[in-house]
């Protein structure tokens, strides 16, 4: 798709212009320990957008052709970056669109924002407000010494609402990334982690611990995407191949509801799961889990 190909121009475009499937129905646990996150600037929270003419950068792009871009940054140091891209004549069912969450951190005493995951390259900024706008300035990869920057507003009211239809419009790739979750029963809390890849790759980590012992078991499945479009179901689908026996697979509907990834089997109406985009938080988690399991082997 053009977002792994392009991805680079259209942003690059924008700073010159301006799987064990366990049932989870919770994302977060009081006894799960929770690692600061950085104070980020009340300013720079929340959503900020740009907008670029394609035309007006790429001699070879149609003078109609648009890229938006809306970023978030939550407090729990997830960014979440969103790319729209279409011509403004044509219907939205042709316009392509990406989202991508990852998670950034920020030095305040250098005005510095470190981002991962997100396709934002190079991956650092340094970021200064002017006025009620947020201004991002990157090295220039190509260009060494020089400086690039990018512009971006609060989104509007209209915006929001626009975005909005993009996303219920254009069917995309949004489970792609890394999503963590966890459950407790009886006093056996199970963690998940599901890294979605771009190459149809899911590698699913599961740590399972009772008490002080904790088993860790890794497993990767291979997976397509049925889009609505196709018209064999009425929602988005992912089929899930057997890691031991790719003849068998297992559908499960899909959808993203408050940036949670919620995965549902078909064949069971009431059975999904539930999971946040990871945070650094659920990293540090891990490698304790992992230190646990470790020493229990």
């Amino acid at each position: 798709m053009w977002m792994h190909a392009a991805i680079r121009p259209l942003v690059l475009a924008m700073v010159i212009c301006g799987l064990t499937m366990t049932t989870i129905t919770s994302c977060s646990n009081d006894d799960s320990p929770v690692a600061p996150v950085p104070t980020t600037p009340e300013t720079l929270l929340g959503e900020w957008c740009t907008s670029v003419n394609q035309g007006d950068v790429d001699e070879d792009a149609h003078e109609n052709d648009v890229t938006d871009m809306l970023l978030s940054f939550n407090e729990n140091g997830v960014i979440i970056q969103r790319v729209y891209a279409g011509n403004k004549t044509e219907s939205v069912s042709k316009w392509e669109r990406f989202r991508r969450h990852g998670i950034y951190s920020v030095d305040n005493a250098t005005h510095t924002i470190s981002m991962k995951n997100i396709s934002l390259t190079p991956a650092t900024a340094v970021y200064s407000f002017d006025g009620d706008q947020l201004v991002l300035t990157f090295d220039d990869e190509e260009n060494h010494g020089e400086k690039l920057s990018m512009t971006l507003h609060r989104p509007s009211k209209l915006e929001k609402e626009l975005y909005a239809i993009y996303d219920n419009s254009i069917e995309a790739d949004d489970y792609i990334g890394k999503w963590f979750g966890v459950n407790e029963f009886n006093g056996l809390y199970t963690y998940v982690m599901n890294e979605f890849t771009g190459n149809s790759k899911l590698k699913t980590i599961r740590y399972s611990v009772y008490e002080n012992k904790c088993t860790r078991t890794e497993t990767t499945w291979d997976f397509r995407q049925i889009k609505v479009a196709e018209g064999e179901y009425d929602e988005p689908t992912l089929e899930f191949y057997g890691p031991d026996d790719d003849s068998k697979s297992t559908l499960y509907w899909w959808r993203i509801e408050d940036d949670n990834l919620v995965l549902g089997m078909w064949e069971y109406e009431d059975m999904f799961s539930v999971f946040h985009p990871i945070t650094q938080a659920d990293i540090d988690l891990m490698a304790e889990l992992d230190r646990m399991s470790e020493s229990n082997n």
